[in-house]
Protein backbone atom coordinates (compact mmCIF):
# COMPACT_ATOMS: atom_id res chain seq x y z
CA UNK A 1 0.00 0.00 0.00
CA UNK A 2 2.61 1.96 0.85
CA UNK A 3 4.74 1.49 -2.26
CA UNK A 4 1.45 2.37 -4.50
CA UNK A 5 1.23 5.81 -2.61
CA UNK A 6 4.41 6.54 -3.55
CA UNK A 7 4.06 5.67 -6.82
CA UNK A 8 1.28 8.10 -7.22
CA UNK A 9 2.82 10.97 -5.26
CA UNK A 10 6.38 10.87 -7.71
CA UNK A 11 3.12 10.72 -10.51
CA UNK A 12 1.52 14.16 -9.50
CA UNK A 13 5.22 15.96 -8.50
CA UNK A 14 6.19 15.21 -12.34
CA UNK A 15 2.78 16.33 -13.44
CA UNK A 16 3.07 19.60 -11.58
CA UNK A 17 6.78 20.54 -13.23
CA UNK A 18 10.47 19.46 -12.85
CA UNK A 19 12.69 18.67 -10.00
CA UNK A 20 15.68 20.64 -8.97
CA UNK A 21 18.26 18.90 -7.40
CA UNK A 22 20.24 20.97 -5.21
CA UNK A 23 24.22 19.15 -4.87
CA UNK A 24 25.69 22.58 -2.61
CA UNK A 25 24.58 25.32 -1.23
CA UNK A 26 26.28 28.12 1.14
CA UNK A 27 24.67 29.41 4.96
CA UNK A 28 24.98 33.16 4.31
CA UNK A 29 23.18 34.22 8.01
CA UNK A 30 22.95 31.19 10.09
CA UNK A 31 20.98 33.63 12.31
CA UNK A 32 18.51 36.46 11.42
CA UNK A 33 15.24 37.85 13.31
CA UNK A 34 12.03 36.87 11.32
CA UNK A 35 11.13 38.95 8.49
CA UNK A 36 7.26 39.85 8.85
CA UNK A 37 4.87 37.88 9.93
CA UNK A 38 4.58 34.44 8.39
CA UNK A 39 1.84 31.55 8.98
CA UNK A 40 1.67 28.00 7.62
CA UNK A 41 -1.08 26.84 5.26
CA UNK A 42 -4.10 25.99 6.08
CA UNK A 43 -3.42 22.08 4.81
CA UNK A 44 -0.46 22.13 7.08
CA UNK A 45 -2.80 22.76 10.41
CA UNK A 46 -3.53 19.50 11.14
CA UNK A 47 0.20 18.04 11.28
CA UNK A 48 0.91 20.59 13.79
CA UNK A 49 -2.01 20.17 15.54
CA UNK A 50 -1.69 16.05 15.94
CA UNK A 51 2.22 15.33 16.11
CA UNK A 52 2.84 13.83 19.90
CA UNK A 53 5.74 13.69 20.97
CA UNK A 54 5.95 10.46 22.96
CA UNK A 55 6.84 6.89 21.67
CA UNK A 56 4.81 4.80 23.37
CA UNK A 57 1.62 5.93 21.95
CA UNK A 58 2.07 4.23 18.69
CA UNK A 59 -0.02 7.20 17.19
CA UNK A 60 2.78 8.11 14.95
CA UNK A 61 5.28 5.81 14.65
CA UNK A 62 8.89 6.00 12.86
CA UNK A 63 7.60 2.71 10.76
CA UNK A 64 4.24 4.76 9.68
CA UNK A 65 6.61 7.94 8.41
CA UNK A 66 9.01 5.78 6.58
CA UNK A 67 5.95 4.18 5.14
CA UNK A 68 4.55 7.09 3.74
CA UNK A 69 7.29 8.40 2.57
CA UNK A 70 6.46 10.65 -0.44
CA UNK A 71 3.02 11.25 0.18
CA UNK A 72 1.44 15.01 0.06
CA UNK A 73 0.22 16.98 3.16
CA UNK A 74 -3.23 15.64 3.03
CA UNK A 75 -2.46 11.99 2.73
CA UNK A 76 0.04 12.58 6.21
CA UNK A 77 -2.97 14.94 8.10
CA UNK A 78 -5.37 11.97 7.29
CA UNK A 79 -3.15 9.36 8.77
CA UNK A 80 -1.83 11.77 12.27
CA UNK A 81 -5.72 12.52 12.48
CA UNK A 82 -7.07 9.25 12.90
CA UNK A 83 -3.99 7.87 14.72
CA UNK A 84 -4.81 10.70 17.39
CA UNK A 85 -8.42 9.42 17.60
CA UNK A 86 -8.04 6.08 18.64
CA UNK A 87 -5.32 6.03 20.92
CA UNK A 88 -3.75 2.14 21.41
CA UNK A 89 -4.64 0.72 24.67
CA UNK A 90 -6.03 3.34 26.20
CA UNK A 91 -2.89 5.35 26.30
CA UNK A 92 -2.06 8.72 27.83
CA UNK A 93 -2.03 11.83 24.92
CA UNK A 94 0.04 14.44 25.23
CA UNK A 95 -0.59 17.80 24.12
CA UNK A 96 0.68 19.06 20.49
CA UNK A 97 3.75 20.35 20.05
CA UNK A 98 5.59 22.05 17.72
CA UNK A 99 8.98 21.34 16.42
CA UNK A 100 11.80 24.35 16.41
CA UNK A 101 13.54 25.56 13.27
CA UNK A 102 16.71 23.97 12.81
CA UNK A 103 19.81 25.73 13.63
CA UNK A 104 23.11 24.91 12.55
CA UNK A 105 25.33 23.92 15.58
CA UNK A 106 27.63 26.73 16.57
CA UNK A 107 30.79 24.73 15.38
CA UNK A 108 29.48 25.36 11.47
CA UNK A 109 28.60 29.09 12.09
CA UNK A 110 30.37 30.99 9.34
CA UNK A 111 32.43 28.44 8.02
CA UNK A 112 31.38 29.41 3.99
CA UNK A 113 30.85 26.63 1.43
CA UNK A 114 29.72 23.45 3.29
CA UNK A 115 31.52 21.76 0.09
CA UNK A 116 34.23 23.53 -2.37
CA UNK A 117 36.30 21.97 -5.04
CA UNK A 118 40.31 22.66 -4.00
CA UNK A 119 41.39 20.36 -5.85
CA UNK A 120 44.08 22.10 -8.42
CA UNK A 121 43.56 22.48 -11.75
CA UNK A 122 44.58 20.50 -14.41
CA UNK A 123 48.02 21.11 -16.32
CA UNK A 124 47.29 21.38 -19.94
CA UNK A 125 49.49 22.62 -23.35
CA UNK A 126 49.70 26.61 -24.13
CA UNK A 127 48.16 25.40 -27.55
CA UNK A 128 44.75 24.16 -25.49
CA UNK A 129 44.11 27.23 -23.80
CA UNK A 130 41.07 29.27 -24.78
CA UNK A 131 38.78 31.78 -23.22
CA UNK A 132 35.74 29.04 -22.60
CA UNK A 133 37.80 27.49 -20.45
CA UNK A 134 36.92 27.57 -16.38
CA UNK A 135 39.86 26.03 -14.40
CA UNK A 136 42.97 25.53 -16.24
CA UNK A 137 46.78 25.88 -15.29
CA UNK A 138 49.92 25.64 -17.78
CA UNK A 139 53.22 24.88 -16.97
CA UNK A 140 56.12 26.76 -19.02
CA UNK A 141 59.56 28.20 -19.11
CA UNK A 142 59.61 32.44 -18.87
CA UNK A 143 61.95 32.72 -22.34
CA UNK A 144 61.86 37.02 -22.14
CA UNK A 145 61.07 39.29 -20.10
CA UNK A 146 59.69 43.12 -20.88
CA UNK A 147 60.62 46.35 -18.62
CA UNK A 148 57.98 47.69 -16.81
CA UNK A 149 56.69 50.46 -18.55
CA UNK A 150 54.01 53.55 -17.77
CA UNK A 151 51.13 54.72 -19.51
CA UNK A 152 48.57 57.42 -18.90
CA UNK A 153 44.98 57.38 -20.58
CA UNK A 154 41.32 58.56 -19.80
CA UNK A 155 41.24 56.13 -17.00
CA UNK A 156 44.30 57.74 -15.47
CA UNK A 157 48.15 57.04 -14.92
CA UNK A 158 49.26 53.15 -15.07
CA UNK A 159 51.95 50.59 -15.34
CA UNK A 160 52.39 47.15 -17.11
CA UNK A 161 54.90 44.62 -18.36
CA UNK A 162 54.58 41.74 -20.32
CA UNK A 163 56.83 38.26 -20.43
CA UNK A 164 56.62 35.51 -23.17
CA UNK A 165 56.20 31.81 -21.75
CA UNK A 166 57.48 28.32 -24.12
CA UNK A 167 55.73 25.03 -22.56
CA UNK A 168 57.10 21.36 -23.43
CA UNK A 169 55.11 20.82 -26.60
CA UNK A 170 56.64 24.30 -28.13
CA UNK A 171 53.79 26.38 -27.27
CA UNK A 172 53.82 30.28 -27.03
CA UNK A 173 52.16 32.65 -25.50
CA UNK A 174 52.53 36.35 -23.81
CA UNK A 175 51.79 37.06 -20.27
CA UNK A 176 51.12 40.86 -19.36
CA UNK A 177 50.18 42.26 -15.78
CA UNK A 178 48.60 45.86 -15.46
CA UNK A 179 48.78 48.19 -11.97
CA UNK A 180 49.12 46.07 -8.82
CA UNK A 181 49.33 42.73 -10.37
CA UNK A 182 52.80 44.51 -11.50
CA UNK A 183 53.77 44.41 -7.84
CA UNK A 184 53.10 41.00 -7.45
CA UNK A 185 54.91 39.31 -9.77
CA UNK A 186 57.48 41.32 -11.62
CA UNK A 187 59.95 40.50 -9.26
CA UNK A 188 58.85 36.89 -9.01
CA UNK A 189 58.92 36.32 -12.68
CA UNK A 190 62.75 35.50 -13.93
CA UNK A 191 63.80 34.77 -17.09
CA UNK A 192 64.73 31.22 -17.96
CA UNK A 193 62.90 29.73 -14.65
CA UNK A 194 59.59 27.47 -14.72
CA UNK A 195 56.22 28.17 -13.35
CA UNK A 196 52.90 26.61 -13.21
CA UNK A 197 50.27 29.39 -13.61
CA UNK A 198 46.74 29.44 -12.99
CA UNK A 199 43.77 31.52 -12.83
CA UNK A 200 44.41 34.19 -15.22
CA UNK A 201 42.05 35.65 -18.18
CA UNK A 202 42.29 35.06 -22.10
CA UNK A 203 42.04 38.11 -24.26
CA UNK A 204 42.97 38.08 -28.58
CA UNK A 205 46.36 38.93 -28.53
CA UNK A 206 47.31 42.36 -30.18
CA UNK A 207 49.38 41.39 -33.21
CA UNK A 208 51.23 45.05 -33.51
CA UNK A 209 52.83 44.59 -30.46
CA UNK A 210 52.76 40.70 -29.56
CA UNK A 211 54.94 38.58 -32.62
CA UNK A 212 54.36 34.99 -30.98
CA UNK A 213 52.58 32.81 -32.88
CA UNK A 214 49.21 33.00 -29.99
CA UNK A 215 46.06 34.15 -31.10
CA UNK A 216 45.60 34.51 -27.38
CA UNK A 217 47.41 36.44 -24.43
CA UNK A 218 47.20 35.64 -20.57
CA UNK A 219 46.44 38.67 -18.53
CA UNK A 220 46.95 37.99 -14.74
CA UNK A 221 44.60 38.93 -12.05
CA UNK A 222 44.15 39.25 -8.43
CA UNK A 223 43.45 35.61 -7.52
CA UNK A 224 45.82 34.55 -10.20
CA UNK A 225 48.75 32.17 -9.11
CA UNK A 226 52.05 31.72 -10.54
CA UNK A 227 54.27 28.75 -8.80
CA UNK A 228 57.81 28.32 -9.58
CA UNK A 229 59.01 24.79 -10.00
CA UNK A 230 62.74 25.03 -9.11
CA UNK A 231 63.58 20.77 -10.23
CA UNK A 232 62.48 21.71 -13.65
CA UNK A 233 65.69 22.06 -16.25
CA UNK A 234 65.24 19.83 -18.96
CA UNK A 235 61.59 18.58 -20.78
CA UNK A 236 61.09 22.59 -21.67
CA UNK A 237 63.39 23.74 -23.71
CA UNK A 238 65.13 27.54 -22.87
CA UNK A 239 64.63 28.90 -26.02
CA UNK A 240 62.03 28.86 -29.22
CA UNK A 241 63.67 29.59 -32.93
CA UNK A 242 62.19 29.40 -36.55
CA UNK A 243 64.95 30.88 -38.43
CA UNK A 244 64.56 32.59 -41.67
CA UNK A 245 67.97 32.25 -44.44
CA UNK A 246 68.95 35.82 -44.77
CA UNK A 247 67.65 34.96 -48.76
CA UNK A 248 64.08 34.92 -47.47
CA UNK A 249 64.09 38.73 -46.03
CA UNK A 250 63.66 40.20 -49.56
CA UNK A 251 60.52 38.63 -50.00
CA UNK A 252 59.33 39.74 -46.58
CA UNK A 253 56.58 42.07 -45.61
CA UNK A 254 57.53 45.13 -44.20
CA UNK A 255 57.56 45.11 -40.51
CA UNK A 256 57.13 41.67 -40.08
CA UNK A 257 59.02 39.92 -37.31
CA UNK A 258 61.10 36.98 -37.52
CA UNK A 259 63.94 35.18 -36.36
CA UNK A 260 67.77 35.38 -38.33
CA UNK A 261 71.11 33.90 -38.01
CA UNK A 262 74.22 34.65 -39.82
CA UNK A 263 77.54 35.62 -38.59
CA UNK A 264 78.89 39.06 -38.28
CA UNK A 265 81.22 40.00 -40.86
CA UNK A 266 81.50 43.99 -39.46
CA UNK A 267 79.76 46.91 -36.81
CA UNK A 268 79.82 50.06 -36.81
CA UNK A 269 80.22 52.08 -33.93
CA UNK A 270 77.77 53.02 -31.49
CA UNK A 271 76.21 57.08 -32.58
CA UNK A 272 73.83 58.83 -30.32
CA UNK A 273 70.42 59.73 -32.00
CA UNK A 274 67.32 62.13 -30.86
CA UNK A 275 64.04 61.16 -31.42
CA UNK A 276 61.32 62.46 -32.41
CA UNK A 277 60.32 62.96 -28.78
CA UNK A 278 63.44 64.72 -27.43
CA UNK A 279 64.89 62.16 -26.06
CA UNK A 280 68.25 60.36 -26.96
CA UNK A 281 69.14 57.18 -27.90
CA UNK A 282 71.98 54.80 -29.53
CA UNK A 283 71.95 53.71 -32.72
CA UNK A 284 74.91 50.55 -33.91
CA UNK A 285 74.74 49.12 -37.22
CA UNK A 286 76.36 45.20 -38.25
CA UNK A 287 76.28 43.16 -41.14
CA UNK A 288 75.30 39.44 -40.91
CA UNK A 289 75.53 36.91 -43.84
CA UNK A 290 74.80 33.39 -44.16
CA UNK A 291 74.91 30.61 -46.58
CA UNK A 292 72.42 31.44 -49.00
CA UNK A 293 74.78 33.35 -50.05
CA UNK A 294 73.22 37.27 -49.15
CA UNK A 295 74.22 39.76 -46.13
CA UNK A 296 71.70 41.87 -44.47
CA UNK A 297 72.35 45.43 -42.37
CA UNK A 298 71.29 44.48 -38.61
CA UNK A 299 70.64 47.72 -36.38
CA UNK A 300 71.10 47.77 -32.86
CA UNK A 301 69.09 50.41 -31.16
CA UNK A 302 69.12 51.56 -27.49
CA UNK A 303 70.91 49.49 -24.86
CA UNK A 304 71.39 46.58 -27.10
CA UNK A 305 74.31 48.90 -28.46
CA UNK A 306 76.09 49.15 -25.28
CA UNK A 307 75.96 45.56 -24.36
CA UNK A 308 75.79 42.83 -26.90
CA UNK A 309 76.80 45.15 -29.26
CA UNK A 310 80.06 46.01 -27.23
CA UNK A 311 80.25 42.48 -26.99
CA UNK A 312 80.57 41.69 -30.86
CA UNK A 313 82.81 44.83 -31.73
CA UNK A 314 85.41 43.56 -29.07
CA UNK A 315 85.25 40.11 -31.27
CA UNK A 316 85.92 41.32 -34.27
CA UNK A 317 88.19 43.68 -32.65
CA UNK A 318 90.20 40.17 -31.75
CA UNK A 319 90.09 38.37 -34.88
CA UNK A 320 87.25 36.72 -34.13
CA UNK A 321 83.98 36.05 -36.36
CA UNK A 322 81.11 35.08 -33.75
CA UNK A 323 77.72 33.85 -34.73
CA UNK A 324 74.97 36.08 -33.57
CA UNK A 325 70.79 34.55 -33.34
CA UNK A 326 68.24 37.21 -33.47
CA UNK A 327 64.61 36.28 -31.98
CA UNK A 328 62.12 38.83 -33.21
CA UNK A 329 63.99 40.84 -35.03
CA UNK A 330 61.45 43.89 -37.57
CA UNK A 331 61.80 43.92 -41.03
CA UNK A 332 62.30 47.43 -42.70
CA UNK A 333 62.15 47.97 -46.69
CA UNK A 334 63.26 51.41 -46.92
CA UNK A 335 66.09 51.29 -49.47
CA UNK A 336 66.28 48.28 -48.90
CA UNK A 337 65.58 45.32 -46.79
CA UNK A 338 67.02 45.45 -43.39
CA UNK A 339 66.24 43.87 -39.63
CA UNK A 340 66.42 45.90 -36.17
CA UNK A 341 66.02 44.95 -33.09
CA UNK A 342 62.52 46.01 -30.73
CA UNK A 343 61.90 45.94 -26.85
CA UNK A 344 60.96 42.27 -27.74
CA UNK A 345 64.14 41.40 -29.59
CA UNK A 346 66.48 38.88 -27.95
CA UNK A 347 70.39 38.27 -29.06
CA UNK A 348 72.25 35.16 -28.27
CA UNK A 349 76.05 35.34 -29.21
CA UNK A 350 77.43 31.98 -30.34
CA UNK A 351 74.29 29.83 -29.09
CA UNK A 352 74.27 26.39 -28.88
CA UNK A 353 72.79 25.45 -31.46
CA UNK A 354 72.83 23.04 -34.36
CA UNK A 355 72.45 26.01 -36.95
CA UNK A 356 75.66 28.13 -35.12
CA UNK A 357 77.16 24.62 -35.04
CA UNK A 358 76.89 24.63 -39.07
CA UNK A 359 77.47 28.15 -39.80
CA UNK A 360 80.52 27.93 -37.76
CA UNK A 361 81.52 24.90 -39.93
CA UNK A 362 80.75 26.45 -43.08
CA UNK A 363 82.37 30.29 -42.49
CA UNK A 364 85.66 28.14 -41.37
CA UNK A 365 85.66 26.13 -44.49
CA UNK A 366 85.46 29.02 -46.91
CA UNK A 367 82.40 30.44 -46.41
CA UNK A 368 84.72 33.82 -44.87
CA UNK A 369 85.81 34.59 -48.27
CA UNK A 370 82.71 33.36 -50.59
CA UNK A 371 81.58 36.98 -52.14
CA UNK A 372 78.14 37.96 -50.67
CA UNK A 373 75.32 40.10 -52.31
CA UNK A 374 73.29 42.88 -49.81
CA UNK A 375 69.94 42.85 -49.44
CA UNK A 376 70.19 46.29 -47.46
CA UNK A 377 70.61 50.16 -48.41
CA UNK A 378 70.39 51.59 -51.70
CA UNK A 379 72.51 48.86 -52.50
CA UNK A 380 72.11 46.91 -56.23
CA UNK A 381 68.36 45.02 -56.65
CA UNK A 382 68.10 42.03 -56.19
CA UNK A 383 67.82 40.71 -60.05
CA UNK A 384 71.50 42.62 -60.60
CA UNK A 385 74.64 40.71 -60.09
CA UNK A 386 76.60 42.49 -56.96
CA UNK A 387 79.54 40.70 -59.09
CA UNK A 388 79.41 42.63 -62.06
CA UNK A 389 82.93 44.29 -62.55
CA UNK A 390 83.36 46.89 -64.97
CA UNK A 391 86.32 49.28 -65.08
CA UNK A 392 86.62 53.01 -64.62
CA UNK A 393 86.66 53.71 -68.36
CA UNK A 394 83.80 51.18 -69.17
CA UNK A 395 81.87 53.54 -67.45
CA UNK A 396 81.67 56.30 -69.63
CA UNK A 397 82.90 54.18 -73.13
CA UNK A 398 79.20 52.15 -72.01
CA UNK A 399 77.35 55.39 -71.06
CA UNK A 400 76.35 54.05 -67.77
CA UNK A 401 73.83 56.18 -65.65
CA UNK A 402 72.05 57.36 -68.76
CA UNK A 403 69.59 55.38 -68.58
CA UNK A 404 65.65 55.19 -66.69
CA UNK A 405 67.29 53.63 -64.17
CA UNK A 406 70.54 53.73 -62.37
CA UNK A 407 73.36 51.29 -63.58
CA UNK A 408 74.59 48.78 -60.46
CA UNK A 409 78.44 47.97 -61.18
CA UNK A 410 81.35 46.98 -58.93
CA UNK A 411 84.38 48.35 -59.43
CA UNK A 412 88.57 47.61 -58.17
CA UNK A 413 89.50 50.88 -57.69
CA UNK A 414 92.29 52.49 -55.22
CA UNK A 415 91.66 55.83 -53.52
CA UNK A 416 93.75 58.30 -54.67
CA UNK A 417 92.65 61.63 -53.00
CA UNK A 418 90.18 62.49 -50.80
CA UNK A 419 88.95 66.28 -49.86
CA UNK A 420 89.48 67.33 -46.35
CA UNK A 421 86.89 70.57 -46.86
CA UNK A 422 83.43 70.20 -46.40
CA UNK A 423 83.60 66.35 -45.59
CA UNK A 424 80.38 66.49 -43.91
CA UNK A 425 77.06 67.75 -43.18
CA UNK A 426 75.37 69.02 -40.13
CA UNK A 427 71.99 66.18 -40.45
CA UNK A 428 68.67 65.98 -38.32
CA UNK A 429 68.96 63.60 -35.93
CA UNK A 430 64.86 63.02 -35.39
CA UNK A 431 63.53 59.53 -36.28
CA UNK A 432 60.70 59.11 -39.12
CA UNK A 433 59.53 56.06 -38.25
CA UNK A 434 62.23 53.16 -37.86
CA UNK A 435 64.70 55.68 -39.90
CA UNK A 436 66.53 58.77 -39.08
CA UNK A 437 65.66 61.77 -40.88
CA UNK A 438 68.92 62.75 -42.19
CA UNK A 439 67.65 65.75 -43.94
CA UNK A 440 70.24 68.92 -43.77
CA UNK A 441 70.15 71.46 -40.90
CA UNK A 442 70.29 74.96 -40.07
CA UNK A 443 71.41 77.02 -37.40
CA UNK A 444 68.94 79.49 -35.74
CA UNK A 445 69.25 82.41 -32.97
CA UNK A 446 69.51 81.08 -29.86
CA UNK A 447 72.26 78.66 -30.94
CA UNK A 448 69.22 75.43 -31.80
CA UNK A 449 69.26 73.56 -34.76
CA UNK A 450 66.37 73.24 -36.87
CA UNK A 451 64.66 71.27 -39.11
CA UNK A 452 62.06 72.04 -42.39
CA UNK A 453 61.16 68.50 -42.87
CA UNK A 454 60.41 67.80 -39.57
CA UNK A 455 59.71 71.40 -38.66
CA UNK A 456 61.44 71.00 -35.33
CA UNK A 457 64.04 72.88 -33.18
CA UNK A 458 66.69 70.65 -30.99
CA UNK A 459 69.80 71.44 -29.34
CA UNK A 460 72.50 69.26 -31.11
CA UNK A 461 72.43 67.86 -34.72
CA UNK A 462 73.94 64.85 -36.27
CA UNK A 463 77.19 64.51 -38.55
CA UNK A 464 76.49 62.82 -41.55
CA UNK A 465 79.82 62.15 -44.20
CA UNK A 466 80.23 63.42 -47.57
CA UNK A 467 83.18 62.41 -48.78
CA UNK A 468 84.31 63.77 -52.20
CA UNK A 469 86.77 60.69 -53.03
CA UNK A 470 88.83 60.47 -56.23
CA UNK A 471 89.32 56.56 -57.26
CA UNK A 472 91.52 54.97 -60.07
CA UNK A 473 92.66 51.66 -61.72
CA UNK A 474 94.58 51.02 -64.70
CA UNK A 475 91.73 52.81 -66.82
CA UNK A 476 91.79 55.85 -65.73
CA UNK A 477 90.59 57.98 -62.58
CA UNK A 478 86.63 59.49 -61.74
CA UNK A 479 85.35 61.38 -58.56
CA UNK A 480 82.65 59.09 -56.66
CA UNK A 481 80.90 60.57 -53.50
CA UNK A 482 80.65 58.41 -50.61
CA UNK A 483 77.62 59.01 -47.86
CA UNK A 484 77.71 58.08 -44.14
CA UNK A 485 78.00 54.37 -44.29
CA UNK A 486 80.52 53.98 -47.45
CA UNK A 487 82.53 57.33 -45.69
CA UNK A 488 83.14 54.83 -42.54
CA UNK A 489 83.94 52.53 -44.54
CA UNK A 490 86.57 54.05 -46.07
CA UNK A 491 87.85 56.14 -43.15
CA UNK A 492 87.25 53.96 -40.31
CA UNK A 493 85.27 56.63 -38.34
CA UNK A 494 81.92 58.22 -37.86
CA UNK A 495 81.75 61.68 -39.57
CA UNK A 496 81.04 63.15 -35.87
CA UNK A 497 84.36 61.88 -34.38
CA UNK A 498 86.45 63.48 -37.66
CA UNK A 499 84.11 66.84 -36.82
CA UNK A 500 85.03 67.30 -33.47
CA UNK A 501 88.89 66.26 -34.00
CA UNK A 502 89.04 69.21 -36.83
CA UNK A 503 86.60 71.85 -35.56
CA UNK A 504 86.52 71.38 -31.79
CA UNK A 505 89.88 69.84 -30.83
CA UNK A 506 91.71 71.14 -33.82
CA UNK A 507 94.24 68.06 -33.91
CA UNK A 508 96.14 68.80 -36.60
CA UNK A 509 98.02 65.47 -35.87
CA UNK A 510 95.16 62.79 -35.80
CA UNK A 511 92.66 64.28 -38.72
CA UNK A 512 95.61 64.09 -41.37
CA UNK A 513 96.70 61.05 -39.99
CA UNK A 514 93.29 59.86 -40.27
CA UNK A 515 92.33 61.16 -43.79
CA UNK A 516 96.23 60.32 -45.39
CA UNK A 517 95.97 56.26 -43.64
CA UNK A 518 92.72 55.45 -46.40
CA UNK A 519 95.21 56.44 -49.58
CA UNK A 520 96.58 54.12 -52.00
CA UNK A 521 94.30 51.44 -50.34
CA UNK A 522 91.92 49.03 -52.82
CA UNK A 523 89.04 48.75 -52.14
CA UNK A 524 85.73 47.22 -53.97
CA UNK A 525 83.25 50.04 -54.59
CA UNK A 526 80.19 49.20 -55.20
CA UNK A 527 78.62 52.01 -57.27
CA UNK A 528 75.32 53.60 -58.29
CA UNK A 529 75.65 55.79 -61.81
CA UNK A 530 72.77 57.56 -62.36
CA UNK A 531 72.72 60.96 -64.41
CA UNK A 532 71.04 63.80 -62.88
CA UNK A 533 69.59 67.31 -63.54
CA UNK A 534 72.21 70.23 -62.02
CA UNK A 535 70.76 73.20 -62.67
CA UNK A 536 70.42 73.28 -66.42
CA UNK A 537 72.65 70.36 -67.39
CA UNK A 538 72.63 66.98 -67.40
CA UNK A 539 75.39 65.36 -64.86
CA UNK A 540 75.95 61.55 -64.06
CA UNK A 541 76.51 61.13 -60.30
CA UNK A 542 78.49 58.15 -58.93
CA UNK A 543 77.45 57.29 -55.53
CA UNK A 544 79.78 54.53 -53.61
CA UNK A 545 77.27 52.80 -51.85
CA UNK A 546 79.46 50.35 -50.06
CA UNK A 547 83.43 50.09 -49.70
CA UNK A 548 85.07 47.04 -48.89
CA UNK A 549 89.12 46.39 -48.43
CA UNK A 550 90.32 44.16 -51.26
CA UNK A 551 90.68 40.54 -49.90
CA UNK A 552 93.71 39.06 -51.14
CA UNK A 553 92.10 35.62 -51.15
CA UNK A 554 89.06 36.45 -52.33
CA UNK A 555 90.27 38.81 -55.53
CA UNK A 556 92.53 35.73 -56.01
CA UNK A 557 89.47 33.19 -56.25
CA UNK A 558 88.21 35.62 -58.70
CA UNK A 559 90.32 35.97 -60.92
CA UNK A 560 90.79 32.23 -61.15
CA UNK A 561 87.36 31.69 -61.57
CA UNK A 562 87.51 34.15 -64.56
CA UNK A 563 90.24 32.79 -65.90
CA UNK A 564 88.99 29.26 -66.20
CA UNK A 565 85.39 30.63 -67.38
CA UNK A 566 87.20 32.28 -70.37
CA UNK A 567 89.36 29.72 -71.41
CA UNK A 568 86.63 27.23 -71.79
Amino acid sequence: MNRELLVKNRQKLSRRGRIIIILNMEVIIPECEIIGNPSLPPEAEPVSQNVSSTNNSGSFTRETLNGSAGSDSNSVARLVSKSSANPANGAPSFPPTIQPSYKPPPMYKNRGAIMKNEAPARIIPIAALNPYQGRWAIKARVTAKGDIRRYNNAKGDGKVFSFDLLDSDGGEIRVTCFNSVVDRFYEVVEVGKVYVMSKGSLKPAKKNFNHLNNEWEIFLEAASTVEPCPDENDSIPTQQFNFRPISEIENAENNSILDIIGIVTSVNPSVTILRKNGMETQRRIMNLKDESGKSVELTLWGEFCNKEGSQLQEALDSGFFPVLAVKAGKVNDFSGKSVGTISSTQLFMNPNLPEADRLKVWFDGGGKNAASQSISKDVMPAFSQNLIRKTISQIKDEGLGRGERPDWVTVKATVSFIKADNFCYTACPLMIGDRQCNKKVTKVAGGNWCCDRCDKEFEECDYRYLLQVQVQDHTGLTWVTAFQESGEDILGCSAKELYKLKYEENDDIRFPEIMRRSLFEQYLFRLKIKEELYGDEQKVKITAVKAEKVNPSMESRYLLDLIGRHSV
